[in-house]
């Protein structure tokens, strides 16, 4: 069933699925979404964990603020703004390990410290503007399906569809169990398991590990 709700209510929309798509035609459209899930969850208690371009991360906390996001909960560590990659070096190592080992250090350290549930918004400007191979891209995105299903978390991968090819945003929801295009939430009957893409990736030769 469709569901679209200005507000994402979150409980409606994940319904067991955990790792979200979310495509875009605008940034301004995309944090019309994403800042009420964000601002929602904080509101709960729960961890927000915002991956965004390291290039622009100054920028984003800036628009979280003007959206009324208290950015002193990073001092507390309820929020956190992550920039994405970690450095401008080996690119490669992030996406198919360095990547996928961050985000499970920052969940798991956030259910250590009590937090009932995480929500993650990945913001992947950052893959297009580092020229990130596709096949790399897909292959990071089954990686991190396999880490969001070890943890409490709600995830939301949200592209900006001028910044990446049909093939590329087929292949995209082909690793979310759920997707949301034009307010609209769907369940994806697209979704393949993790071993599947990237054992389909390694054949096409988009891949080697």
């Amino acid at each position: 069933m469709a569901t679209s709700d200005r507000k994402l209510n979150a409980a409606g929309i994940f319904n067991g699925n955990r790792h979200l798509c979310a495509f875009f035609h605008s940034e301004e459209e995309e944090f019309r979404t994403v800042l009420p899930f964000i601002r929602d969850g904080l509101e709960s208690g729960e961890k927000a964990v915002y991956i965004v371009n390291a290039q622009k991360i100054a920028e984003h906390r800036t628009r979280l603020a003007d959206g009324g996001i208290d950015l002193s909960l990073e001092k507390s560590g309820q929020l956190e703004v992550i920039g994405s990659p970690l450095s401008d070096c080996d690119l490669g190592a992030f996406e198919t390990t360095r990547g996928p080992q961050m985000v499970d250090d920052v969940l798991t350290e956030a259910c250590s410290h009590g937090y009932r549930r995480a929500r993650v918004i990945g913001n992947m400007d950052w893959a297009s503007e580092n020229q990130i191979r596709e096949g790399d891209l897909i292959a990071l995105e089954a990686r991190l399906d396999l880490v969001y299903s070890r943890h409490n978390a709600w995830i939301i991968c949200a592209y900006d569809l001028s910044r990446f090819s049909g093939l590329a945003v087929l292949d995209i929801m082909r690793t979310h169990p759920a997707v949301l295009i034009g307010g609209i939430v769907q369940h994806n009957p697209f979704y393949i398991p993790p071993e599947q893409m990237l054992e389909e990736l390694r054949e096409r030769g988009a891949i080697v590990a």
